[in-house]
């Protein structure tokens, strides 16, 4: 890769200082501007809505009004999102809402220990207070991330950004910068030679110094952040871990001994973590069951009204632990789909190609019938799998369902150690357009990362890509 800078539009006319003390302050703002529309959704419904479900809430209660003069939310609520790391880290747009969520949720802990230790309950009703925690949930990723993006639009919260490096990993940086716009990193040159690194920062004002330079030897990459201190802010390290682990790895840093320790939590060893996992997939797994049932009970009459056949296919697949099990769907394809497969192959000698790398037909599948492609479509098909995660043969989230005669290619992987997934990370990163190595590659990075945050990120990004039916 050939040294090249970037057309970059900075901040002008503010120092990094004022840049950041105006952003800090600007988060301060949006931060307190969603504790207010959380107040006033949580004082709305307490007033309005709850006293028509139960009796119990047509006592009178507090207004708005009221909960904007208790100055002590305020302080409670902004020191939670501190101890969250909310004003002292720049983070990708997930971890940016799991902090948010661990914010709220620790002010309105602390705000239900003030009012028993105080004991000024009766100043502040609960149900408000749970309410405006549920709001918050929404509302605090939401404030935030919009005004991130106000931020980094108008200049303030942008970082000038020199990128080091070569290959693979550094185009990789450079659009998950792009892409990720609210961390702020703005990549206003990239060289290949680190030895430059000093000078260019200088020359181009970047504050901010990423490292993707692994080949460097010890000395030499010591010698070159000890260079980098006399021009830049920050120097962020990013080590060549793509493939392994990466996802809660904590710093250990030895002071004596002058060294770091990089821990890597395997997750899937700790049976509290997946039981945990079981627990969420039982209570969110019934919910969905219950919201689920009229549309599948629809699909199913639709599938056996149009193609002969039942209207569910039951399959053998690989579970956890090498456990085979019968996986159900909706029927998609028609009776003598196999037939019509092969014969179609053996006609299309560019769909046999096309099988034989992504085991998969992308564009037209003589085997589905015309219900079937909408059910596909919008993997409706996949809704009756809820029974099997209920069964415990599933879980929501997971490495894919493998057929017994794939076990060959995935032996060793790791990927058994789960139960399989109605969806999961390929599925959210590219579903069937990815070869089938690389969805074996995210099934195991899913595994080796796996946290209930990972599982409920995964979900939340499948229902988009479900209702656009990508």
């Amino acid at each position: 890769m050939s040294d090249r800078a970037l057309p970059t539009a900075g901040p002008r006319g503010l120092s990094s200082a004022a840049a950041s003390v105006l952003s800090h302050a600007s988060l301060v703002v949006s931060d307190l501007a969603a504790l207010g529309a959380a107040l006033i959704v949580a004082v709305a419904v307490r007033v309005s809505i709850l006293p028509v479900l139960s009796s119990a809430f047509r006592q009178p209660t507090y207004p708005l009004a009221h909960y904007l003069q208790l100055w002590w939310l305020s302080l409670v609520y902004l020191g939670a999102l501190w101890y969250a790391g909310l004003y002292a880290r720049r983070d990708p747009l997930w971890e940016e809402v799991r902090r948010c969520l661990s914010g709220a949720t620790i002010s309105a802990v602390l705000i239900f220990a003030a009012l028993s230790l105080a004991k000024v309950g009766d100043d502040v009703s609960r149900p408000v207070v749970v309410l405006a925690w549920a709001a918050l949930l929404i509302a605090l990723p939401v404030s935030r991330s919009m005004t991130k993006r106000a931020l980094v639009a108008l200049g303030p919260w942008r970082r000038r950004t020199l990128l080091v490096g070569t290959g693979s990993q550094v185009e990789v940086l450079q659009r998950a910068l792009a892409r990720d716009r609210t961390l702020g990193y703005e990549v206003a040159e990239v060289i290949a030679r680190p030895d430059l690194a000093p000078e260019r920062a200088a020359a181009i004002g970047a504050k901010e110094v990423i490292l993707a330079a692994s080949h460097l030897e010890r000395m030499e990459f010591l010698g070159l952040v000890e260079r980098l201190r006399a021009v830049a802010e920050n120097v962020i390290i990013a080590p060549d871990l793509s493939e392994g682990p990466v996802l809660g790895v904590e710093v250990l840093g030895l002071v004596e001994d002058r060294t770091i320790l990089l821990r890597v939590p395997n997750n899937l060893l700790k049976p509290w973590n997946l039981a945990i996992k079981r627990a969420f997939d039982v209570t969110a797994g019934s919910l969905l069951a219950l919201l689920s049932l009229p549309l599948v009970a629809i699909a199913a009459a639709a599938v056996r009204l149009t193609s002969p056949g039942p209207a569910f296919h039951v399959e053998p697949r690989v579970g956890r632990n090498h456990r085979p099990f019968a996986c159900y769907k909706l029927r998609t394809m028609y009776a003598d789909g196999d037939q019509r497969l092969q014969a179609y192959l053996a006609a299309r000698p560019d769909a046999a190609a096309e099988w034989e790398r992504f085991r998969k037909l992308r564009s037209y599948d003589p085997r589905v019938t015309p219900v079937g492609s909408w059910l596909r479509r919008y993997s409706l098909d996949e809704l009756p799998q809820i029974f099997n995660v209920l069964r415990g043969e599933m879980s929501l989230v997971g490495p894919r369902p493998y057929l017994p005669r794939e076990m060959p290619l995935v032996e060793g992987d790791g990927m058994l150690d789960l139960r399989p997934g109605i969806t999961g990370l390929w599925q959210v990163s590219g579903k069937n357009a990815l070869e089938f190595y690389q969805r074996g590659k995210l099934d195991r990075w899913y595994v080796n990362n796996w946290s209930l945050w990972l599982d409920i990120m995964i979900l939340a990004k499948s229902v988009p890509i479900v209702l656009q039916g990508k």
